[in-house]
């Protein structure tokens, strides 16, 4: 099927949102909402993204991408946006997708995005989503430590206040002031939002969950930590599939890399939590 590509804003003035749009030729099977990665993150995967949108509108899916506030071509600076802000960036991509197909729809989430879709699936009043979740974050307050030593990297090798300069950080946020690190403005609302938020659904969550993740060198197989967070999704009685496909991790590479294998593992897992 070809595919076509719209790009458009949604809403207007300080809630002008860019959006991009891939429909595929005749009627969707199904529609997509991606739910992007934070910071680097994104910019590393975005020709993933974008060769994986493609084939999946190929395939016959419509996918709609959101540039949340504050990112990319959407209203607003970084520095000010909230992590409440961007939970509301998905319900209103949420309801344009409504307006716009009788089809089922799904979100789609990469690594930090993922925190997102499933806080916004708990929060949500509307019928409750599946989701494919690529190498989901699964502790937003594990995720942003990492980040702060990764962008704190060369400081905290060469010191040895290593602990204090992470403390500081956070004293700083708690202040009500934001804070620089490896250019980027972070914003008390969005770091507290971030770090309370976890991989995790409400009690009894109908909807089925597809996690893939990307894994390098000879052993394909999912994460320890992903691994008994399945299980224990299990138990709990969700239905949920997990598996590993082999390939580099291209949000990390400062290269751009790809992960040609995730795609069509994506089209599986779609086809299976939709039906």
């Amino acid at each position: 099927m070809a595919a076509q590509r719209e790009a458009f804003f949604l809403g207007a003035g300080a809630e002008r949102r860019f959006c991009l749009v891939t429909r595929p030729e005749g009627t969707p099977r199904g529609a997509l909402l991606h739910v992007p990665a934070f910071g680097e993150e994104l910019n590393r995967s975005r020709r993933m993204v974008a060769l994986a949108t493609q084939r999946l509108a190929q395939e016959g899916w419509l996918v709609m991408q959101i540039d949340l506030h504050g990112c990319g071509d959407s209203e607003g600076d970084f520095g000010d946006t909230s992590w409440s802000e961007w939970l509301r960036d998905i319900d209103r991509a949420h309801q344009w997708l409504l307006s716009q197909t009788q089809s089922p729809i799904a979100l789609w989430s990469l690594r930090t995005g993922s925190l997102l879709a499933s806080q916004w699936l708990s929060l949500s009043s509307s019928p409750k989503l599946p989701l494919l979740a690529w190498q989901p974050v699964l502790s937003g307050k594990q995720y942003l430590t990492q980040f702060l030593r990764i962008k704190l990297g060369a400081d905290l090798a060469d010191s040895n206040q290593a602990r204090g300069l992470l403390s500081k950080i956070r004293e700083t946020l708690q202040a009500g002031e934001r804070v620089m690190v490896g250019g980027y403005l972070l914003q008390p609302a969005l770091v507290e939002g971030m770090e309370a938020s976890n991989f995790a659904f409400s009690p009894g969550h109908p909807a089925t969950l597809a996690i893939l993740e990307v894994a390098a060198g000879e052993r394909v197989e999912l994460t320890p930590a992903t691994d008994t967070w399945t299980e224990k999704a299990r138990a709990q009685g969700m239905l949920c599939e997990a598996r590993a496909i082999s390939g580099p991790k291209f949000w990390q590479s400062a290269e751009i890399e790809v992960a040609p294998a995730l795609v069509p593992a994506s089209l599986i897992a779609l086809e299976a939590i939709l039906t």
